[in-house]
């Protein structure tokens, strides 16, 4: 356990409220009935007994909201304001058999959406949702403001999910997830035993005895009907998404999106899945391709919905079986998933969930019957499951940690390339393993540093679930201070802060994990900032003369998973292309994730493993070759 502890404080976890959403006459209803949390279609959870409820909790509809301010830069000599005092969650305090809130009551809003709002959350215009007007403002601020459904339900607990039953954990170490803008709690988390992680596993096992001999169509006609029924959830994978992963409505719509152009790739794969066949006179060979067994997915917080789906579908369409370890940060999207898969009819035990943190990704690792592993971490993390791995002879797939850089040189079109680069630095509040956190700017384009200020302080902080917001907040009390202790550092070591995202104002959450937009000058590639993966909004500038030496940068960086140039020469972009040892190159466009069909193809220390297990190949990760020759002349 000690080994992975980097794991769980870094980003091998998820999170997620456990209530329902129904939609009846135009009004949306929460449940937060633990029988039919938001995986209402799910079977009653098996023979288990749930700790003592506490008290039904009065629920208070709260404050009306305001619209969420925008930063301001730095002034000389900062006005002193008194901050409310605000109770600290800490995601590693952990408590003991977790009481269960057993509130039946029914809390509901109505309301008006707007157009655009609808078609983003795709929502028929026949339901409303009210969003009460915002006072006028001089400053820059989203259209409306709405209430979050998260402060009125009540916590509750995540269920594994084994053999298609929703099973109540007897652990005795329970985590508790809280919504990082209001930092109220949403659910517990178990630390899974290890007799719960076995019986997963089994189930996994045994059930992928039968789905091998599945035809490969059968199979793909399952994974075609799984992302129709994740279309039909797309409102409530939002929500989820906006309240646990402090996600905004645009970056939701935009991963769910995302999660579902990866199952359509896995149904699209070449012929060569099937295997060939040749002859030499009375001589047949037959070259066959079969399935691995059971494959485990640890995933992070990041993109806790997509990020599983970049290797499932191409596992199971294979005919393999999954047990999926979400982020303990952010499990409820996971659960979101298991229940589209039994919507989908899914035989039982294809996919598997099971909680927990560090602790249970080494007794997933320990099972003999587990045979491929794919993660998504840190890459202190990644090492020790890559390690674990290799040891009881696995197939290892990790992505890891990236610093992806943006090189601006002096013909780029200079306003797209500032409004682009704010864009996929800023986005997801900097908490994307593709956003970039460097920036080169090659000769005289340094003088259109300002405006790039000037880019970033527009853009509005606040809940992920408020329209218009643009950066929502980050995924813990942890994660803030780390991110806020790397500026400090940064500013220590002689780096210039020229806009600074500390402390910002987010009226009616004062107590949340927000850091806004932070743009750091003078940066040097020794210093810690530029050295280490931050996983925030900061984003890092250096100067340089020449492209050579922006390339020379970005090469002697231990990491490799992307980078940018901004340049209107195709020779430029051409040497930049071929010289740079990067895995995924963009011109005049950010780095972004891949599409589903695309691998993503991280060189050095952002990747562990020989062969990535997702994109169109993705299909050989899960699968080994067997060659048949036969003769039948005698």
């Amino acid at each position: 356990m000690a080994a992975f502890m980097e794991c769980d404080e870094l980003d091998t976890n998820f999170d997620m409220i456990d209530f329902m959403l129904q939609f009846d006459g135009g009004a949306i209803t929460g449940s937060p009935d633990l029988s039919t949390s938001c995986l209402n279609s799910l079977p009653s959870p098996t023979n288990e007994v749930a700790p003592s409820p506490l008290p039904a909790p009065v629920l208070p509809l709260g404050p009306k909201r305001r619209r969420p301010r925008t930063l301001k830069q730095p002034a000389a000599v900062p006005p002193t304001r008194r901050r409310p005092r605000c109770k600290q969650p800490d995601h590693g305090v952990q408590q003991r058999n977790p009481p269960v809130s057993n509130s039946s009551s029914l809390l509901s809003e109505t309301s008006d959406l707007p157009p655009s709002l609808m078609a983003t959350m795709d929502i028929p215009l026949s339901m409303s949702i009210y969003f009460p007007p915002s006072p006028p403002s001089t400053v820059p601020t989203s259209p409306a403001s709405t209430k979050s459904l998260l402060d009125t339900a009540p916590p509750s607990v995540m269920y594994n999910f084994i053999n298609n039953q929703m099973t109540l954990s007897k652990s005795h170490v329970w985590s508790m997830v809280y919504d990082p803008a209001s930092r109220k709690l949403l659910t517990r988390v178990p630390d899974s035993s290890l007799a719960e992680i076995q019986s997963a596993v089994i189930a996994a096992k045994e059930s992928q005895q039968g789905w091998r001999q599945v035809p490969y169509t059968r199979r793909r006609s399952k994974l075609l009907k799984l992302a129709e029924v994740i279309r039909h959830n797309i409102t409530r994978i939002s929500i989820c998404l906006c309240s646990e992963a402090g996600s905004t409505l645009q970056d939701a719509s935009d991963e769910i999106m995302q999660g579902i152009d990866l199952i359509e790739a896995a149904c699209t794969l070449s012929n060569d899945v099937l295997g060939s066949h040749s002859t030499d006179h009375s001589t047949q060979t037959h070259t066959i391709y079969e399935p691995l067994g059971v494959c485990m997915t640890v995933t992070t917080f990041s993109h806790p919905f997509m990020t599983p789906l970049r290797t499932i579908p191409f596992a199971i369409i294979t005919g393999n079986t999954v047990v999926l370890k979400p982020s303990e940060q952010c499990p409820s999207a996971a659960m979101i998933l298991a229940d589209c898969f039994l919507q989908a009819d899914f035989p039982t035990g294809i996919l598997n969930v099971v909680h927990g943190g560090a602790a249970a990704v080494s007794k997933l690792l320990s099972q003999p019957a587990i045979r491929a592993v794919s993660f998504v971490g840190s890459d202190i993390a990644a090492e020790r499951v890559n390690e674990h791995a290799i040891a009881t002879r696995k197939r290892i797939q990790a992505d890891c940690s990236s610093k992806n850089h943006g090189v601006v040189m002096e013909d780029a079109a200079k306003e797209q390339a500032l409004q682009t680069i704010v864009k996929n630095a800023f986005g997801s509040a900097g908490q994307n393993c593709n956003a970039l956190s460097v920036v080169i700017f090659v000769g005289s384009s340094s003088s259109c540093l300002e405006r790039l200020v000037e880019i970033a302080s527009s853009k509005i902080l606040g809940c992920g679930s408020v329209p218009g917001v643009e950066i929502g907040p980050l995924i813990s009390a942890a994660a803030k201070a780390r991110v806020e202790e790397m500026i400090q550092i940064a500013t220590d070591e002689g780096a210039t802060l020229m806009l600074d995202g500390r402390n910002p104002s987010v009226p009616d959450y004062p107590c949340g994990n927000f850091v806004g937009p932070t743009i750091l000058s003078n940066v040097q590639p020794y210093m810690q900032c530029y050295q280490t993966e931050i996983f925030g909004p900061v984003l890092s500038c250096l100067t340089v003369n020449t492209l050579d030496e922006a390339i020379e940068i970005i090469n002697d960086n231990r990491y490799g998973n992307s980078c940018s140039i901004f340049t209107s020469s195709p020779v430029t972009a051409q040497k930049f292309q071929l010289d740079v040892n990067v895995g995924q190159v963009y011109v005049n466009v950010p780095a972004s994730a891949p599409l589903g069909q695309l691998s993503q193809t991280s060189h050095k220390d952002s990747f562990l493993g020989d062969v990535t297990g997702h994109g169109k190949s993705g299909w050989q990760f899960f699968t080994q070759t067997k060659t048949i020759t036969s003769s039948w002349q005698f």
